[in-house]
């Protein structure tokens, strides 16, 4: 059975999802981000038994297209979409009715829904990368993740997760790396285990101290957020980093590629919006686009319009 999976490329999430697909399946993996979804749907030959697309969720400028090639491609393929983005109630009717097999639960992660759907097809030890998703995505007090945890060590899946999420993040990692971790994990193979890991955690862990340094140093307070600009792949990591450099509940970090802005926004309990929902309409306003979660989220926006972004999110946070 020719079979393949679309996942997000960024994060322990999306990759992990990946793994286990690509375990349970034999699917070919196919690594993607928001801004290159609708293409890499594209990529999906005709000839295609099934697609499972995992943790990549979309916006308001995305999701009819999405929807569209969804219904195009569910006409010839076996469909599954696993996600645990904000979804219309308008839009999961529709994806539903088009015999997509939809999996949606925003208290969940990617990655654990895909182990939770594809359970008795995967061996026990899938059950780690679960939880490496579940942990990096800050989504480890879910039902389903506490209960799993129980039946492990946490210790263990801590340290294992945030070697993960401190290799993806290294930006001296080429852009093949997260599919070599994906196929690594997908043969069961501990995050320790996977050549080069350690070694870029820890020389990422090196440049993270160095990081909240100049956070402290570069960053600017507007109102109830902190922002900076980056070179840093791991952006989330830095809005994190501003996070605490400045006691607001929202930190925005922004790195330049091309005439865009990629920006990612992490919030604390004390934010009073939605970032995901926020920043989704708040970007399309200026010509860009952006989703996620209520303390997790991403945007773009032409380089011209990020000033205007920042003021528009100070006044909404």
């Amino acid at each position: 059975m020719k079979s393949f999976c679309i996942s997000h490329v960024k994060d322990v999430d999306g990759v992990g999802a990946a793994a286990l697909v690509m375990a349970a399946k034999g699917a070919r993996p196919i690594l993607s981000d928001y801004d290159t979804l609708i293409q890499d749907l594209g990529r999906v030959p005709k000839n295609a038994d099934e697609l499972v697309i995992c943790d990549l969720g979309t916006d308001d400028t995305t999701r009819g297209e999405f929807v569209g090639k969804l219904k195009e491609i569910a006409k010839r393929t076996r469909v599954t979409y696993i996600d645990h983005h904000y979804l219309g109630k308008k839009e999961e009717r529709e994806i539903r009715s088009s015999g997509v097999e939809l999996v949606h639960d925003e208290s969940e992660c990617a990655s654990m829904l895909a182990y939770l759907t594809f359970k008795e097809e995967l061996p026990r030890e899938a059950m780690d990368i679960a939880l490496y998703g579940a942990v990096t995505d800050y989504m480890d007090g879910s039902p389903n993740a506490k209960r799993l945890m129980e039946m492990t060590d946490r210790q263990f899946i801590l340290a294992e997760a945030t070697l993960l999420s401190m290799a993806l993040s290294n930006k001296e990692a080429g852009p093949g790396f997260p599919q070599k971790i994906a196929s690594a994990l997908s043969k069961m193979k501990q995050p320790h285990e996977i050549d080069d890991v350690v070694g870029l955690a820890v020389d990422q862990l090196a440049a993270m101290q160095e990081l909240a340094k100049v956070a402290k140093e570069h960053g600017r307070k507007m109102g109830r957020l902190a922002y900076m600009d980056t070179t840093q792949r791991a952006t989330g990591n830095v809005a994190k980093l501003l996070i605490g450099a400045f006691d607001v509940p929202v930190g925005v970090s922004m790195r330049r590629k091309g005439d865009w802005y990629e920006v990612s926004l992490r919030g604390t309990s004390g934010c009073r919006v939605h970032l995901g929902q926020t920043a989704g309409k708040v970007a399309k306003s200026l010509g860009g686009s952006g989703g996620g979660h209520a303390l997790a989220a991403g945007c773009r926006v032409p380089v011209e319009k990020m000033p205007a972004l920042l003021e528009r999110l100070s006044e909404l946070v």
